[in-house]
């Protein structure tokens, strides 16, 4: 039982009242010396002599002295009992990670210094209460003097013990607004002589499948942060785009504790099983198409439950992870840009260089051939899925990659979350390959500079057959006429592009290379026969659009085409075109794609003089 301030004053006077009762009482006679002259005398009669002592002093000596080892007793031990002040507070105390300024320390040593002036004062209680035996033995101290003494000492005991309490209420105070949680996965803070915090402090660290509790010795808990392995898994697969099917290829983002095994062509991420992420089979190209897939290596992404079940980690990235394919259609420029090199742009490029590539049906080739933009878009070495052994530990991944439209980033809110459109891509383009120029031409502005004219050739079919003839007409017009087929060293032929204000080429891979020119630039194609509006629009012409170029689209007539010398004009390629964009790629290929064009020059420098005028807008 412990004693209050007000039961302790109550008890001590009681005691002095029994005192002062017992100097007084009839019992007690005038105090006598005992002779202790005659040493012989005291050690043969010891018994005697010590019967002659006062019965009342000796009491009064020993039950004083009780009754202030008592009341030091209780008061010393309210600093340490569970109602003190320490257990009292509303928070317990809980882990302590980097204390500011060393504050923790010193607090906890000013209340070591606290607790070791308790223990002077107990000593200074010890060595009062040795003179009080002394008083008690001797005959010339009454009770009135004894009572004074005892009242002297508890109060000078009562005041100090009372100035340690308050300063230990405000350290703890103190230590309790430095208190921060951590992690129990964190290594243990510790304090004096290498002793864990939480057994000087008495905590207990329990765990659960969602959260961490920390106990005092009062019984609080306090939630701390979860030491469960929170993923999240966002996987795109039925996404449609209506004459587009195409354009939504699968892609996965995910976050959390992810596994990357190049052996296994395994992807797996820590989970609850309550999350129900299964297993799925991801081809990480960015082109919808059945006829991918045999060429296409196909990534297995897996749900876990437990460490055990995953592959261990042998490199560990900080960096986010994107896993694509450069198989596909690639070695078609049209196609290593709409299938790859945009959509790696419109996933990758937020984390401004900060992102780890990883790539799978790796072609040497191809990777040397774009490496200014790839090194642009992650300043980390790409690792080869094929090739690699080693298992690569993440925790942001993404199986696939967004895409859009070919050759257009429009804005949606998961596929392009950071509201890039082509002109950031054209910027960027510009940047690799330092492509000075950011505006065409403006006629009239430079006198007797003549507008520079890029004529794209080709070798095998969509050829121009008189382009000799149309190079005498553009220059006769005022072009400074260069003809190129496109192909080759990548930067070269950017740089070239980037130096000429006009673009003119036939519908194909080569019209790709508008992505080059600068803006405001004038882009011209020319469209075979067959009915080749729809691709020729949402290929070439809707993108140089949304570059900010100016677009214009010549048509050829049946008369213009190659086709009117393998086929009758009553033929099916004349008559109904569309029948065989019907049958598929292979007959469009074998057949309008096939055919070369001759230009009626008297027809075709109405265009030529239309680019002009766009040039002085």
């Amino acid at each position: 039982m412990l004693l209050n301030s007000s039961e302790k004053i109550y008890l001590f006077f009681s005691s002095a009242s029994l005192f002062q009762k017992m100097g007084s009482s009839p019992y007690s006679r005038a105090a006598s010396k005992p002779s202790w002259d005659r040493k012989s005398k005291q050690n043969t009669k010891f018994g005697r002599n010590f019967g002659k002592f006062e019965p009342k002093k000796f009491s009064l000596g020993l039950m004083g002295f009780c009754s202030l080892m008592l009341l030091t007793f209780f008061s010393v031990s309210k600093l340490f009992h569970p109602s003190s002040p320490l257990s009292e507070n509303d928070e317990a105390v809980t882990f302590i990670e980097n204390p500011p300024n060393g504050k923790l320390e010193e607090e906890i040593a000013n209340l070591g210094s606290k607790f070791e002036d308790i223990g002077s004062r107990n000593n200074a209680t010890r060595n009062e209460s040795r003179k009080l035996e002394e008083l008690s033995a001797s005959n010339e101290t009454d009770s009135t003097e004894l009572v004074y003494v005892y009242f002297s000492v508890f109060t000078d005991l009562e005041t100090q013990i009372q100035k340690i309490e308050n300063n230990v209420n405000l350290k703890v105070d103190s230590v309790n607004e430095l208190a921060v949680i951590v992690s129990k996965e964190e290594e243990t803070p510790m304090i004096d002589k290498g002793v864990p915090l939480e057994d000087n402090l008495n905590m207990e660290l329990h765990s659960s499948d969602k959260q961490d509790v920390v106990t005092s010795n009062i019984g609080d808990e306090i939630e701390v942060e979860s030491t469960e392995i929170k993923s999240t898994l966002t996987c795109d697969e039925n996404s449609i785009d209506e004459g587009f099917p195409y354009a939504r290829p699968a892609i996965c983002e995910m976050t959390g504790e992810i596994t990357i095994n190049p052996v296994s062509s395994l992807v797996t991420i820590m989970s609850s099983p309550d999350q129900g992420y299964g297993e799925k089979k991801i081809r990480p190209y960015a082109r919808k198409d059945d006829y991918l897939f045999p060429k296409v290596k196909e990534i297995t992404l897996k749900s876990v439950f437990t460490e055990s079940d995953a592959p261990h980690c042998t490199i560990t990235h900080e960096a986010p992870a994107v896993l694509f394919s450069v198989s596909g259609y690639t070695g078609n420029f049209f196609h290593d840009m709409a299938d790859v090199l945009i959509p790696l742009f419109l996933t990758s490029y937020q984390f401004n260089g900060e992102v780890q590539f990883f790539v799978t049906n790796y072609d040497h080739k191809w990777i040397q051939k774009y490496r200014p933009i790839l090194g642009k878009l992650s300043r980390y070495n790409i690792v080869n899925l094929d090739r690699d052994k080693s298992v690569h530990c993440v925790k942001h991944a993404f199986l696939g990659l967004f895409r859009d439209r070919d050759l257009i980033i429009h804005l949606h809110p998961t596929r392009n979350p950071k509201n890039y459109d082509m002109l950031d891509f054209t910027k960027f383009l510009r940047q690799v390959y330092g492509l000075k120029r950011g505006a065409p031409i403006v006629l009239g502005d430079q006198l007797h500079k003549r507008p520079r004219m890029l004529i794209i050739s080709r070798k095998g079919t969509r050829r121009i057959s008189n382009l000799r003839e149309l190079v005498r007409v553009s220059k006769q017009l005022g072009f400074d006429v260069v003809v190129s087929e496109a192909g080759g060293n990548v930067k070269r032929y950017a740089q070239l592009v980037n130096s000429c204000d006009v673009m003119l080429a036939v519908h194909g891979a080569g019209l790709t290379n508008q992505i080059f020119l600068p803006p405001n630039a004038v882009v011209i194609q020319v469209v075979p026969w067959g009915k080749m509006d729809w691709m020729a629009t949402n290929f070439y012409g809707q993108p140089a659009i949304e570059m900010n170029l100016k677009y214009l689209e010549y048509s050829v007539s049946m008369d213009e085409s190659s086709l009117i010398e393998r086929y009758p004009r009553d033929h099916v390629v004349f008559k109904d075109p569309y029948s065989i964009h019907l049958q598929g790629w292979d007959a469009l290929s074998n057949v309008i794609m096939a055919q070369n064009v001759k230009l009626n020059l008297r027809r075709f420098r109405e265009t030529l003089l239309s680019a002009l005028d766009l040039l002085q807008e």
